[in-house]
């Protein structure tokens, strides 16, 4: 551990002190400066990145935080705020050293509002949890992100996460009414109000969805709740050529459909994940060359009963081959396991990958995997894609073993250039629903001119005068 840590000039302060200021504030058993404790929090879920930094320090009250920011602005001490450890783009990476700012004990449901559907938690909820406690209330909260068994609830705000079934329901952005958030300079605000409709004065709330923690902690979340959605039913359909399914896929978002989920499943992905599980799965053959898993959810029987006879048929002009119906609970998991274990797939054996979730136009779906195709081939970089393809936002991952990983930067830079610099030609964005941390940095001048740019730095600067909240990130 180093002497000190801060901006240069007279903003520093020894490690030792600095830590004894924090032991005052949320007690000594709560920071943590020991290398071995630390180890588990210098990594997420990006590829293998690693930076160490100097205290790790768990807070349980939005006080707490504020009491931190304010010292560690005072001292010039970069913080780096810390959810559930479920990102793929080095968001809650401690990059600059300093304070990792753990938010695993802001972990109650504050309340259920049945009467104004609504819930408040704090934003180390885990997101499954909270889910099934709404449910229990009779209520339904519909984005539950493929991580949602560890991510927590206001890491997913602060990402503006999204789910299978955002091609229905949006992303998490859609359903924050209100924050509580600890700003860097350490005053605690409310960001609007816990009412379904306001239209009094600026709107703070969208500043701090998706800001990806650089201008402040959110710390409670307000989120809009709907009625339960019942019944449900999943369909499994193959294709023996890729054009076809993304064609399905085009017909589907024309045809006054709403279904809950349409993952497009491509050819390795198939591959790698059946050989990863094992065992015999659904519509899995060598002729096929990709899947469409699709949910649907109404709230009346016969308007599901119409619609899936609607998909049916539409699919069928794609295809000859079966189309699997599944309404029981264990159907379901059955038709979706290949989809949900493609992840574990992707980093088994020594493996990991690079995440790409570009988000373009669903007219442009098959010319875009075909171009990123011909760009990893051309890189001799193996490509897995899958994904949410009526949104657009198909994750296209550069999958790599640990030769590649220690290796290949150059060859997988200029791959991932090319696929941004296409799906950016193509009217896309960077990121549907992972966001831009430290490893989409470099991409955001693409995206967006030198004035967009700009004003966006001013904003950072207005909120965190001194640059100490989650720097490197985005900007």
């Amino acid at each position: 551990m180093g002497n000190a840590v801060g901006q240069p000039n007279d903003s520093l302060i020894a490690m030792q002190d600095l830590a004894a200021l924090l032991k005052g504030i949320c007690g000594e058993k709560f920071v943590f400066t020991d290398r071995e404790y630390l180890l588990n929090y210098e990594t997420d879920q990006t590829m293998n990145l690693r930076y160490p930094f100097d205290i790790l320090i768990k807070p349980a009250f939005a006080r707490e935080i504020s009491e931190i920011l304010k010292v560690c602005n005072q001292y010039n001490i970069p913080v780096t705020p810390r959810g559930g450890g479920s990102g793929v783009t080095g968001g809650a990476l401690p990059v600059m050293g300093g304070v990792v700012l753990s938010l695993e004990r802001l972990n109650r449901i504050v309340c259920i509002n049945k009467l104004e559907s609504y819930v408040i938690a704090e934003s180390g909820v885990v997101t499954a949890d909270l889910c099934k406690a709404v449910e229990e209330e009779g209520l339904y909260f519909p984005v539950l992100p493929s991580s949602g068994a560890y991510s927590f609830v206001g890491g997913n705000v602060a990402e503006n996460a999204g789910a299978i079934n955002s091609c229905k329901y949006g992303n998490i952005g859609a359903y924050v009414l209100n924050m509580e958030v600890v700003l860097p300079t350490g005053e605690i605000i409310w960001t609007g109000a816990n009412v379904s409709k306001s239209a009094t004065g600026l709107n703070l709330t969208p500043f701090f969805v998706g800001s990806e923690g650089i201008l402040g902690i959110i710390t409670q979340v307000v989120l809009r709740l709907l009625p339960p959605c019942l019944p449900e039913v999943q369909l499994l359909a193959s294709f023996n050529k890729l054009e076809n399914a993304c064609n399905a896929v085009q017909d589907i978002k024309g045809a006054c459909l709403s279904p809950a989920a349409v993952e497009l499943i491509g050819k390795n992905a198939i591959t790698m994940t059946a050989g990863f599980l094992a065992e015999p799965l659904p519509l899995v053959t060598p002729d096929v060359t990709a899947h469409l898993l699709i949910g649907l959810q109404e709230y009346h029987p016969d308007v599901l009963h119409r619609s899936l006879e609607k998909l049916v048929t539409l699919i069928a002009k794609y295809t000859d081959n079966d189309v699997l119906v599944a309404e029981t609970t264990l159907e379901k998991e059955q038709l979706s396991k290949l989809r949900f274990n493609i992840g574990n797939a992707m980093t088994s054996g020594g493996r990991n990958y690079r995440d790409i979730d570009a988000c373009i136009p669903v007219g442009a779906l098959y010319n875009y995997i075909r171009r990123v195709e011909d760009i990893c081939a051309g890189n001799n970089l193996s490509l897995v894609f899958f994904g949410h393809a009526l949104d657009g936002n198909l994750h296209t991952m550069i999958v790599m073993d640990e030769t590649q990983l220690a290796g290949q930067t150059p060859t997988l830079d200029k791959a991932v250039d090319g696929i941004y610099e296409y799906a950016i030609s193509l009217g896309g964005v960077i990121s549907g629903e992972h966001g831009i941390g430290s490893l989409q940095k470099p991409y955001l001048k693409w995206q967006f001119s030198p004035t967009q740019l700009s004003l966006m730095r001013r904003l950072k600067s207005f909120f965190d005068p001194n640059g100490i909240l989650n720097p490197g990130k985005i900007l």
